[in-house]
């Protein structure tokens, strides 16, 4: 299962799921800017792009 399987678009808890990490890891990243994320109504998501840019900084 590789990033191209990714969904575009990711709650946090997919994101988790997808790449085996806590959801406080999740929100770290997010709450530190590292991860980019926006809202929609009161839902965090994470496009696609983002996890790759973050992940290849890590």
């Amino acid at each position: 299962m590789g990033l191209e399987n990714m969904p575009d678009i990711l709650t946090i808890k997919e994101l988790c799921e997808f790449i085996k990490v806590s959801e406080s890891t999740i929100r770290r990243a997010i709450n530190d800017g590292s991860l980019k994320s926006f809202k929609a109504g009161k839902n965090v998501r994470i496009e696609k792009e983002s996890v790759i840019e973050w992940l290849k900084e890590k």
